[in-house]
């Protein structure tokens, strides 16, 4: 499944942080989510897409949906996850729109409910 990302609005807290506010748009166009990043999680973006574009350019490519499960996996310390068929599924719905971070944040509350 394909998301789309467009940069939206680059803007500066009251506290003086400059934040780039993107809109992701599911395959079909429609809004998914709008999300607020910093500079320094923009920059870690675009070193991982930089990453993704050379390995495929190399042959070596990795699925980034894999390695966003991976990097959920690492966050919640649960090696266990990655044979959990509703974890993969979920993993699989919010790459793309979420970050490793929020993704493992957001799968211990839905959990938990």
């Amino acid at each position: 499944m394909f998301h789309h990302v467009h940069i939206t609005a680059l803007s500066r807290t009251p506290a003086g942080m400059t934040v780039i506010t993107l809109a992701i748009c599911g395959p079909r166009g429609g809004m998914r989510a709008v999300e607020d990043i910093s500079l320094e999680e923009a920059e870690k973006m675009a070193a991982r897409l930089q990453t993704a574009i050379s390995a495929a350019r190399a042959g070596l490519g990795t699925d980034p949906a894999d390695a966003f499960i991976q990097d959920v996996i690492a966050r919640l310390g649960d090696p266990a996850l990655a044979l959990d068929p509703s974890f993969r599924r979920w993993c699989g719905a919010n790459h793309g729109l979420l970050n490793a971070r929020q993704a493992a944040e957001r799968w211990c509350r839905w959990r938990v409910a």
